[in-house]
């Protein structure tokens, strides 16, 4: 009888891509301390990681929302568009509406709902690959945030200004030291890493993503986990459009833009496998802190911000690179 032997937890957490993550961040973190005095700057201080905590909060309601879509062997290219889309509702809600700021988040967010819940109907009844289905949704909610940001001339307004005590409050809100939107980015870690990890519902996504035929003879409704995470993608971009606004106080066309590969990149840094059935959110988290450690770094040393963006998507790059070499030793292991 053959006998297995076990690997051990500590080779396990060495060979682990959020081990290999946490090197890099150590590393980058020892590289922009030693370059940011050439230019006058500090990046290993407190207030350097306060800022880039800060600053992951947008970019992780899409590496979330995101993440678990691909580890369910979807896709979602709106998700940035929609979180646009949120911000500049809530920001004409409260400069021409003239509904009271929760209301407009409330329409912003129900918006953001609807536009998932389509794109699992273009997925799920109509065939559509959530690829396209999902890039041609990005450019409806592009149309759709243009005609809502066009004022009463016939002018498409870039960006949306207002001024709201309310949300001057709520931006000023801290828990412990932390702003709350730090606060809220480790919860929605928190619950949603104990959703894919813990329960049931989980489970049945790695099952999806893995092989949807067999998930399907197992008796798993492949199409309700399916709709609840398209729903839940375009929910949570609808969240983070919103969480700008309290930021900057605006909303405008090219909002969240940048921020749709950076969820994508974290998400597969931190092991997300693009094919599916694989990862975790905590990897995720990892990986954006990473990359926003490397974007910060880049800032406060006075690099480009085009040498920035060709390094970023370099990053993107090699991560989907990585990710191709895993599966195929995954399916040489498989297959032996």
């Amino acid at each position: 009888m053959q006998e297995f032997k076990s690997v051990p937890i500590t080779s396990k957490i060495l060979r682990s891509k959020a081990f290999m993550l946490i090197v890099l961040l150590v590393m980058l973190v020892i590289v922009f301390t030693l370059l940011a005095p050439l230019n006058d700057g500090q990046f290993f201080k407190a207030t350097t990681l306060q800022r880039i905590l800060s600053d992951i909060a947008i970019p992780a309601c899409l590496t979330i929302g995101v993440g678990l879509l691909i580890v369910s062997g979807g896709i979602d290219l709106s998700a940035a568009k929609v979180g646009g889309l949120s911000a500049v509702v809530i920001s004409v809600n409260i400069v021409n509406w003239g509904m009271p700021w929760w209301v407009g988040v409330l329409i912003a967010l129900v918006i953001s709902s609807v536009i998932g819940l389509i794109n699992a109907v273009l997925v799920n009844e109509l065939g559509f690959m959530p690829f396209i289905a999902t890039m041609a949704m990005s450019t409806v909610a592009d149309a759709i945030l243009r005609l809502i940001a066009t004022d009463s001339s016939g002018v498409v307004r870039a960006v949306i200004n207002f001024k709201n005590d309310s949300i001057d409050a709520i931006n000023k809100f801290t828990i412990f030291g932390l702003t709350w939107s730090v606060v809220l980015l480790l919860i929605l870690f928190i619950v949603y890493g104990l959703l894919l990890s813990k329960s049931k519902f989980g489970r049945q996504m790695y099952f999806v993503g893995g092989n949807r035929l067999a998930a399907r003879l197992a008796g798993i409704n492949s199409k309700r986990v399916s709709y609840f995470l398209f729903i839940n993608t375009s929910f949570l971009a609808g969240l983070g459009g919103f969480i700008y606004t309290t930021r900057v106080k605006n909303g405008g066309l090219t909002t969240l833009m940048n921020d749709q590969f950076t969820g994508m990149t974290a998400a597969i840094l931190g092991g997300v496998s693009f094919g599916g059935g694989a990862g975790g959110l905590g990897g995720a988290l990892v990986g954006l802190i990473v990359i926003r450690s490397f974007n910060q770094g880049m800032v406060i040393i006075g690099a480009s911000p085009y040498l920035t963006s060709v390094l970023s998507g370099v990053l993107l790059l090699v991560a989907l690179s990585l990710d191709y070499f895993s599966q195929r030793r995954q399916a040489k292991r498989v297959g032996a």
